[in-house]
């Protein structure tokens, strides 16, 4: 009788020991997978406040360097400077705006069309955009979804255009 005592305890004690082996495993590996896609949409945020900073200042030609490959070929350098100026300043005739970012949202994939050709991108952050514009047409809003991709390992931004 004592024997089977024994045995009984020493399984619960090893099913327990299994137990918390597993949990410790799950939480260990869950937590350096919210550790690592933190800093990486930390990072992919950045770049959106950075590229919507230098918008609002008026630096468009600083701007679009931080635009994907896609993007600039979509949007010549001269041509996207001469465009957002116009658009802001000219038509709007506002020289500045408040912008607020939306939390990003990791995405495996993005697929886009860009200048007739597939884009298929992996590892993409949406990050939602508002921008508010005092305008000579009173105030305008404009929401935007913006996606980050790795490129060259550097973060780039990209928009839907087609």
């Amino acid at each position: 009788m004592a024997w089977r005592s024994r045995r009984r305890r020493y399984a619960k004690q090893w099913l327990l020991l299994i137990g918390i082996v597993v949990v410790c495993g799950w939480l260990t590996t869950k937590g350096l997978h919210l550790l690592f896609t933190t800093g990486r949409a930390e990072e992919a945020e950045h770049v959106v406040d950075k590229f919507y900073k230098l918008e609002q200042e008026g630096d468009y030609g600083s701007s679009w360097e931080l635009l994907h490959s896609s993007m600039k070929e979509h949007f010549p350098k001269d041509e996207y400077i001469q465009k957002r100026a116009h658009i802001f300043m000219q038509d709007f005739k506002s020289d500045s705006y408040l912008y607020e970012l939306g939390k990003s949202k990791a995405l495996s994939s993005l697929q886009l069309k860009e200048n007739g050709k597939d884009l298929e991108l992996d590892h993409v952050y949406a990050v939602k955009v508002t921008q508010d514009f005092d305008t000579l047409y009173g105030p305008i809003q404009l929401v935007q979804m913006c996606y980050v991709a790795e490129e060259n390992g550097e973060w780039s931004l990209l928009w839907k255009t087609e």
